[in-house]
């Protein structure tokens, strides 16, 4: 199917016409583009295209200028030098605004919906304006609730999306926020979609449908920037690849159909059998937190019924389920942040229920699953990385910050997580996605947490940087620490963790030791069934059939 035999194209009920760019005129054209931040070159003198109808990855390790390039495009980001054209025509956005006024729609891992409104209240804020007004003087309009909802209600049922147009986006798990964002951008215009690590959040059947919404709109005409670090998921969907690595292109539109997956992997980040999960033995010692029976009544989702949770030093425990079942909830909990309705949490037998300065002064460190939420995006990387120490010696002396000290730390710890560029002035809201997922990672755990709750570690991270951040997860629990890790990705579970709950409809449905671990169980378990063992044939690894980061 495409644009031009389907009269009702989700693209064409959006933007009044079919996407234009064919005959041979290419959707994008950059060359030569190069930008630097500081002495970092994050891209030198780069050459990328994008065909109408057509998915083009990008791929290269965290800091190749994967997120740099993506925002020039979307015209966040000015090129130092070099050229655009978009659908054949010079192209020169000297804003984000200016992008999306000419169709280009950026949807970034950090997700830029405004969380306090609903679905319907954010298609309409921020629409680009219409042709033939200027930006000094906008086309008059006023809210029309039933409108916007009927508008959001058309689409998502073109689109086979279930996005409810009149929830609170905060109210909304990662997944839904990210289709809302997607049809939102389709709804304003967008002739172009740059997605970025869009299904780093999401579990295997949130990424088929990921996938199979993307395949459709690229036979529709809509052009498509895909990035990821998912190279057998590219091998399904996209049809060119581009490989960044330190700021160059290595490797420029690639056939994804004949590619050698794992040539590309070593074109990202060198020799890839250094990235083998090396599980160290880690021997279960004292209690070191206790959660028994959390309720919490959610005005939206299942909230948390009865949960129970025991992680002893030196244990890693996954926490897996369909998004929306209680994970975002249980997370808050055990890190105080939210208050249950009934309940206890209690860190080496002291209870912190409720109380994040309780929580934080017992050890307990969190990777929230949305960076925003764990990230001054304003303000500094050394700002960032001192949060929780901005009053201690050695960075401050009678209430006096030490700057110097502040920024030595802060470039000695960017480095060591390898934060890309680990430069301590920058604002943290420039990294890329995958640094400030090291970034965040870099604060929470510099200094061997109690407890660590880590919702999605190696999120949008290369397979080196993922490598990392699981050795540092290991690290954790082999020095004591007791860590909960809470991830739709399954390989990631299966690579961390020992213990294996299951949560859906806010409730544990099952517990059990890795190594028990199977689809059959984890298929039936996860849409709240009972598990019968009689009825699997076979056992494979339940994460053997979701992507995966490495081939």
């Amino acid at each position: 199917m495409s644009g031009q035999s389907d009269p009702a194209s989700p693209t064409e009920m959006a933007t009044g016409r079919s996407n234009p760019g064919e005959g041979g005129t290419l959707a994008f054209e950059g060359l030569g583009v190069s930008r630097a931040f500081g002495a970092t070159q994050a891209l030198d003198s780069v050459d990328f295209d994008l065909r109408p109808g057509e998915i083009h990855a990008l791929v290269g390790e965290n800091g190749a200028g994967k997120s740099t390039l993506a925002k020039i495009v979307a015209g966040t980001l000015r090129a130092d030098s070099g050229t655009l054209r978009l659908f054949g025509e010079p192209y020169s956005p000297r804003r984000r605004s200016d992008g999306s006024a000419a169709g280009v729609a950026h949807v970034r891992q950090q997700l830029s919906l405004v969380r306090g409104l609903t679905v319907a209240q954010n298609i309409e804020l921020g629409r680009p304006r219409r042709a033939g007004t200027t930006a000094w003087r906008p086309w008059p309009r006023v809210f029309n609730s039933s409108e916007a909802r009927a508008e959001v209600e058309r689409l998502a049922a073109e689109l086979d999306l279930s996005v409810p147009a009149d929830r609170i986006v905060d109210d909304l798990p990662l997944a839904v926020r990210q289709q809302a964002e997607i049809l939102i951008s389709l709804a304003w215009g967008a002739r172009l979609l740059i997605l970025d690590e869009p299904s780093s959040a999401l579990g295997p059947l949130e990424t088929e449908a990921l996938i199979t919404l993307c395949l459709r709109l690229r036979d529709e005409g809509t052009p498509i920037i895909y990035i990821s670090h998912r190279l057998p998921e590219l091998a399904e969907l996209a049809d060119r690849l581009t490989v960044l690595r330190q700021g160059r292109v290595v490797t420029a539109g690639t056939d994804v159909a004949a590619a050698d997956l794992r040539r590309i992997a070593e074109l990202m980040i060198g020799d890839i059998s250094l990235l083998e999960v090396e599980r160290p033995t880690l021997e279960p010692g004292e209690l070191r937190l206790e959660a028994g029976g959390l309720h919490l009544a959610a005005e939206h989702g299942p909230g948390l019924r009865d949960v129970s949770l025991r992680v002893r030093a030196g244990e890693i425990v996954g926490v897996v389920g369909v998004a929306g079942n209680g994970q975002e909830e249980l997370a808050g909990v055990l890190t105080g942040q939210l208050r249950p309705d009934a309940g206890v949490v209690r860190i080496d037998g002291i209870e912190v229920t409720g109380s994040p300065a309780a929580a934080i002064g017992a050890g307990v460190a969190l990777l929230p699953e949305d960076r925003t939420a764990g990230l001054a995006a304003d303000f500094t990387l050394a700002e960032n990385l001192i949060a929780r120490r901005v009053a201690d010696a050695p960075f401050a002396r009678l209430g006096v910050r030490l700057r110097a000290a502040v920024r030595r730390h802060a470039r000695a710890l960017a480095e060591r997580f390898d934060v890309r560029p680990p430069e301590p002035g920058l604002r943290a809201g420039s990294l890329s996605g995958g640094n400030q997922q090291k970034l965040m990672a870099a604060r929470e755990m510099e200094r061997n947490p109690a407890v660590l709750v880590a919702a999605g570690p190696t999120k949008g991270l290369d397979p080196h940087a993922g490598r990392a951040i699981r050795d540092r997860c290991f690290e954790a629990a082999g020095l004591g620490g007791a860590v909960v890790i809470i991830s739709a990705d399954l390989d990631e579970v299966a690579e961390l963790a020992q213990r294996v709950v299951v949560l859906s409809g806010g409730r544990v449905t099952d517990r059990f030791d890795i190594e028990e671990m199977t689809s059959a169980r984890l298929g039936a378990v996860m849409a709240g069934l009972a598990w019968d063992p009689s009825s699997e044939v076979g056992r494979s690894p339940a994460g053997s059939g979701a992507p995966r980061a490495t081939p």
